[in-house]
């Protein structure tokens, strides 16, 4: 399947996407597409990120980076909500639209009303000269190549990728030291390897293919950085596998969704080792004492491999890329999934690969 071998191609292609933009030497991103000085970037007062699906989803790690790296607030729009929400443009700040075809409609409506309210936009596009590449004239192409499958997986890895640079790029012009970005920098050039090692061995997926495959719906959890993963992991599956599933930030898991966990319910927690892990095995435990079978995404060599029913590890990593690790295993679940079920996973019904209508 094309889905299977474009997951496969994503160390290279997230080598494509960094190769000639990082600077080890001043520890800062070089994304020249971007039209954008230092003395420009000390100045945004605050960034917007808009897409739809998947690319939604890597504007929301994006936003995470920018906000944590440069401080600067940053937040990720639907962009079929943003358009209609009358919003309140700022010409000063800055303005990405993600999107891995460049044909998105609704994303182009978006950056078309805050062209006319005075803002200015940038692309972060796969597809070369595509109608978003166009309409915005400046950004990053994110080069993951030629994406088939309906459900997306290289092209968000290159999205993340792309906005960590950025986030990176803008935090040393304003407030990180050259250490903390060399450090980012390092860590991002292992990525790539890193995603090979884990493909080579990728864990028990089988066994939480068996765990979701018959379930009545499936919890993805995770927080912080691991929460727009989660909802991507919930994104796959519910695209190809037609399977139900509800992703949401672990804290709020007990104010609803909790109420769903019955004996043997599926609970996918994305439990990188960073500053909020204390906060995910709390939550771990409140699902096992409801009878949930926990399949867990972890650290290699981490202790709270005990706390899972299923416990799938990834490469240790600088905790701000642990997206660009703990999304592969999800993306593995649900073409396996899919793929037990009997279920076109390249062509999902009633899926289009870009949607051009509003």
């Amino acid at each position: 399947h094309y889905m299977l071998k474009e997951i496969y191609e994503q160390p290279d292609a997230i080598r494509h996407c960094i190769s000639g933009r990082l600077n080890r030497s001043d520890g800062s991103g070089r994304l020249g597409g971007l039209k954008l000085t230092p003395a420009m970037l000390a100045k945004i007062p605050h960034v917007r990120l808009l897409g739809c699906g998947t690319s939604y989803n890597a504007a929301e790690i994006g936003g995470l980076l920018i906000e944590k790296l440069a401080r600067i607030p940053a937040v990720a729009h639907i962009s079929s909500e943003f358009r209609h929400n009358d919003p309140v443009i700022n010409p000063a700040s800055l303005h990405f639209a993600v999107t891995q075809s460049g044909e998105t409609a609704d994303t182009i409506s978006a950056i078309k009303e805050i062209q006319l309210k005075g803002g200015n936009v940038h692309g972060i596009v796969n597809v070369v000269g595509s109608t978003i590449a166009r309409l915005c004239g400046r950004g990053v192409y994110i080069h993951s190549g030629p994406e088939q499958a309906v459900a997306s997986t290289k092209a968000f890895s290159n999205m993340v990728t792309a906005l960590t640079m950025f986030a990176l790029q803008v935090g040393r012009s304003r407030n990180i030291t050259k250490e903390k970005g060399t450090d980012l920098i390092q860590g991002l050039q292992q990525i790539p390897h890193l995603v090979e090692e884990y493909l080579e061995s990728q864990g028990p997926i089988q066994e939480a293919v068996d765990l979701v495959k018959d379930a009545k719906s499936v919890l993805f959890l995770g927080r912080g950085i691991s929460a727009p993963v989660a909802k991507e992991g919930a994104l796959k599956l519910m695209e190809i596998a037609y399977i139900p599933c509800l992703a949401y930030p672990a804290g709020e898991m007990k104010h609803g969704p909790i109420a769903l966990l019955e004996e043997g319910s599926p609970v996918i927690f994305i439990a990188p080792n960073d500053h909020v892990k204390t906060k995910t095995v709390s939550a771990i435990h409140e699902c096992r004492a409801r009878g949930a079978k926990i399949i867990l995404i972890h650290e290699e060599g981490d202790d709270i491999a005990q706390e899972g029913d299923v416990c799938i590890s990834v490469p240790k990593v600088h905790e701000l890329l642990s997206p660009l690790l703990t999304v592969v295993p999800l993306q593995l679940i649900a073409y396996h999934t899919a793929l037990a079920l009997g279920c076109d996973v390249d062509r999902p019904r009633n899926l289009a690969k870009s949607v051009t209508v509003e």
